[in-house]
């Protein structure tokens, strides 16, 4: 576990710093440019939703840790097909709001543009991360056929629940960013 904690501590010092260099970024280039209308920033409404999937992303893992460590096997089974639904979901989703965000940046007319290619490079990093965490998810879920989860073995599904509750941690500090974000520039 020591190994899984120090993986996690070091994606998230990667991640706080990004976001963190996003908003300062923003914050210094808020002003309009010369003779150019404000233009606002608007993030896809479909981060809404997955923002949602995310979370019971994460609440089906728990549900399928706790189930392990009862030793309810068809639970574990449930849960963690559920997980990986959602996953599929999320991705479906996500790559819509990646999409329309590349978009916005392909058409807008003033640095405003930056604000979307820089929360879409955010976006894309974390998506990266999901898609690892896609591949752990399938393994989670063939482990949990085999009814390879028991009381005392289930690592892969702990270490799978954690790396899902980090991405959600750091989506919701990517969506406060980019909340953020739209609040500075569309307020100038």
């Amino acid at each position: 576990m020591q190994g899984v904690w120090l993986f996690l501590i070091s994606l998230t010092i990667f991640f706080v710093s990004s976001i963190l260099l996003y908003v300062v970024y923003i914050a210094m280039r808020i002003a309009p440019e010369a003779g150019m209308k404000p233009q606002s920033f608007v993030l896809p409404m479909s981060f809404l939703p997955s923002t949602l999937l995310l979370v019971g992303i994460s609440a089906s893992l728990e549900w399928a840790l706790r189930a392990a460590r009862r030793e309810r096997n068809a639970e574990v089974k449930q849960a963690t097909l559920a997980a990986f639904v959602m996953g599929m979901l999320f991705m479906a989703i996500q790559s819509e709001g990646m999409y329309r965000l590349i978009y916005a940046a392909s058409i807008a007319t003033s640095s405003k543009n930056s604000a979307y290619a820089l929360a879409f490079v955010l976006a894309l990093l974390h998506a990266l991360h999901v898609v690892g965490g896609v591949f752990g998810l399938v393994q989670v879920v063939f482990q949990a056929r085999r009814d390879k989860y028991d009381h005392e073995r289930y690592f892969g599904l702990q270490f799978c629940t954690l790396y899902w509750h980090f991405l959600d941690l750091v989506w919701v500090f990517l969506i406060a960013s980019f909340l953020a974000t739209g609040y500075l520039i569309n307020k100038s």
